[in-house]
């Protein structure tokens, strides 16, 4: 037998050795839609065929390939059978293919009979049971590439036919639809009827546009917000997703939606080798608006400027204006980035001087990373706290559980009150009645009667309401505190890791507010150690926790500068020394290093990314905790909570906001 993993067979070195008297290997694929299944149709019939066809050819059939329930519309390398088939063939595990039609590869003859080129290509021949043709012999080869050559021409004619039918429809006006789901915002009308349906807006999606137009337009928020306040308001996409800054763009921020316009053939057309479309022009289909030409422009100003407000990482600050200093004024972000690794900080508005005669606050600068971090964590931690949250609950209503018993029964006593009332004012009626009958002024009468009743009545009722009120407060904050510990469960496993973009949208929408109670502390040296800011700002807590080793050394000196008498190793151990200590450059003792060479290498390395990549290569090396920089201010952190804010879609749907 020859050697099967060595060379390629070509189609024509099997027939001469089918010729020759060698039995053939057979396989046989069986495919069936989910359609045929509904209507019966299964593989046993198909196998049945194939089998017999393999029997009548007196080849060896050695195994069967079997996707059931699969789409014809799915391409070869989407069907699991198929796809093992083919790997099979290439590993030499059979000669022949046997299908019993050729729509079990596709349902179009040009899948077909690229499957069968891909076959001959490897040496595989392929039968088809059904027109009893095969590729084995010149005759069965010449017949199939026949039929691959008409079926490739009627292909060819059906798309030409079917394509320019799509091209009068587009040019139609009337808005018509041309197949394909519809876009955000609108509909499909008279679906199914041949020429008849058109795209026309979808109301519950069109208010949803409406409604993200106000919120970037109105009230100044990013897709990002703008997202979680849908789905706070259990607002989602058409599938039932959430929302997402990305999905609610591309949906939003359409053609169709920006400029009531659908375009045929447009950037996924198959164009010429000039950039012209094959198979017709481009068309623009115009729509009804939803939303007006100004309002449209108005939305993209708002997502442009929103957008430039939260790009970037090196100069994002997400308390930026929620941060009040002593002064009153809010702290805003102030970069130092140019001139010092890692220095983002908060800057009071208080010291910008309006005119030379202004005089500036006394607020403290503060380090952005501690605050960001220690504000986050506060929040983090009070959403985290089931039984303040219980407690939040129940102040809104503002009464003790002892209280639902008494306003129970309070409510109890009342519709007992306005009942004997009841019976009261109707015995009155009927009293005046017999009194005055046959006078004209009988209406009257009755009225007079039982005004006071009436009077002591609604004040029974306006009790009996209220009671009632008070009730379905303590029940609704019944369902608050659920929610609430809802809330701290999420923040508990969810928050904490959130990136700062997204905690940015978070302190916005819950309208946090950071008030600072005291000075800042003062620090030692003046300013922030850079090394240690760097290492925060890189997100790494541990530094070598000794002076290099010969070992160490030299597993980062291809990654530095060469310098005189170990200048640079040892300003690499005095960068590690500042990291440590937090000392100043001048504390720096003579026997590690000189502070100018040390800071000056610290600086260039920190920008061009050597001192990330040797950070890098030593962290396999004994390392001790970065010290800690607790130098903030006393602060107290208010957020204005509600509930729907944090709540995820499933759960606001279960818990019925």
């Amino acid at each position: 037998m020859a050697n099967r993993t060595t060379l390629k067979r070509g189609a024509t070195d099997v027939a001469a050795r089918s010729i020759a008297g060698r039995t053939l290997r057979a396989v046989d694929y069986l495919r069936v839609s989910t359609e045929e299944q509904r209507k019966g149709y299964g593989v046993a019939s198909q196998g049945r065929k194939t089998t017999k066809y393999i029997a009548g050819k007196e080849w060896e059939h050695v195994a069967t390939y079997v996707d059931d329930g699969v789409s014809g519309s799915l391409a070869a390398e989407d069907r699991p059978r198929l796809n093992q088939l083919m790997a099979d063939a290439h590993e030499g595990a059979f000669d022949v293919v046997v299908v019993k039609e050729g729509r079990a590869i596709g349902r179009n003859g040009r899948a077909f009979w690229r499957w069968v080129w891909a076959l001959e290509d490897i040496g595989i021949f392929v039968a088809i049971a059904e027109d009893d043709i095969d590729n084995t012999t010149a005759s069965g080869r010449k017949e199939m590439r026949r039929q691959a050559d008409y079926a490739e021409t009627e292909w060819e004619t059906i798309r030409e036919r079917t394509q320019g039918g799509l091209q009068e429809k587009a040019e139609e006006s009337n808005s018509p639809h041309l197949g394909g789901r519809p876009p955000y915002g609108y509909r499909i009308e008279d679906q199914g009827k041949v020429g008849l349906s058109r795209l026309v807006i979808d109301p519950a999606e069109s208010s949803v546009i409406r409604r993200v137009h106000d919120l970037v337009v109105q009230d100044g928020l990013n897709l990002r917000q703008v997202a979680i306040r849908l789905n706070a308001e259990s607002v989602t996409t058409r599938s039932g997703r959430a929302w997402s800054r990305e999905n609610l763009r591309d949906r939003i921020m359409s053609r169709a939606v920006l400029d009531a316009v659908v375009l045929f053939r447009g950037h996924h057309a198959v164009t010429d080798t000039e950039g012209d479309p094959v198979w017709g022009d481009r068309v623009a289909i115009p729509l009804p608006r939803i939303l007006s030409e100004a309002e449209a422009a108005a939305l993209r100003r708002g997502v442009a400027s929103t957008a430039k407000k939260s790009s970037g990482n090196r100069a994002f600050y997400p308390v930026s204006g929620h941060v009040i200093g002593l002064c009153g004024a809010p702290y805003t972000g102030h970069s130092r980035e140019s001139t010092e690794p890692g220095g983002r900080f908060y800057r009071c508005s208080g010291k910008n001087d309006k005119d030379l005669s202004a005089k500036v606050c006394d607020c403290s600068y503060i380090d952005a990373p501690a605050l960001e971090s220690a504000v986050w964590a506060k929040i983090v931690k009070a959403l985290g706290d089931s039984a303040k949250l219980e407690e939040l609950a129940a102040e809104w209503v503002g009464m003790a559980d002892g209280d639902v018993s008494a306003h129970e029964q309070r409510i109890t006593d009342l519709d007992q009150q306005i009942s004997r009332l009841d019976a009261s004012i109707t015995a009155v009626i009927v009293a005046t009645a017999k009194d005055t009958a046959g006078q004209n002024n009988a209406p009257e009468a009755i009225q007079a009667a039982t005004a006071a009743l009436q009077t002591e009545r609604a004040q029974l009722q306006a009790m009996r309401d209220d009671a009632a009120e008070w009730l379905a407060e303590k029940e609704a904050a019944g369902n608050r505190a659920r929610e609430l510990a809802e809330i701290a469960k999420m923040a508990r496993e969810e928050l904490a890791a959130v990136d700062v973009h997204r905690q940015a949208d978070y302190i916005s929408l819950l309208k946090v507010k950071v008030l600072i109670t005291g000075p800042v502390p003062v620090r030692k040296g003046g300013v922030p150690c850079p090394v240690q800011r760097w290492y925060r700002s890189a997100g790494r807590a541990t530094v070598p926790s000794a002076d290099l080793s010969d070992a160490d050394w030299e597993r980062i000196a291809p990654l530095l500068p060469k310098g005189r008498q170990d200048t640079v190793r040892r300003s690499v151990n005095a960068i590690f020394w500042k990291a440590r200590t937090g000392e100043s450059w001048k504390a720096l003792p003579s026997e590690i290093a000189r502070p100018h060479s040390a800071a000056s290498h610290f600086l260039a390395w920190s920008k061009d990314g050597t001192w990330a990549q040797v950070s890098e290569a030593l962290s396999g090396t004994a390392q001790c905790p970065l010290p800690a920089d607790e130098l903030l201010p006393p602060m107290r952190v208010e957020v204005v909570l509600d509930p729907r804010l944090m709540l995820l879609p499933e759960e606001l749907s279960r818990t019925g906001w």
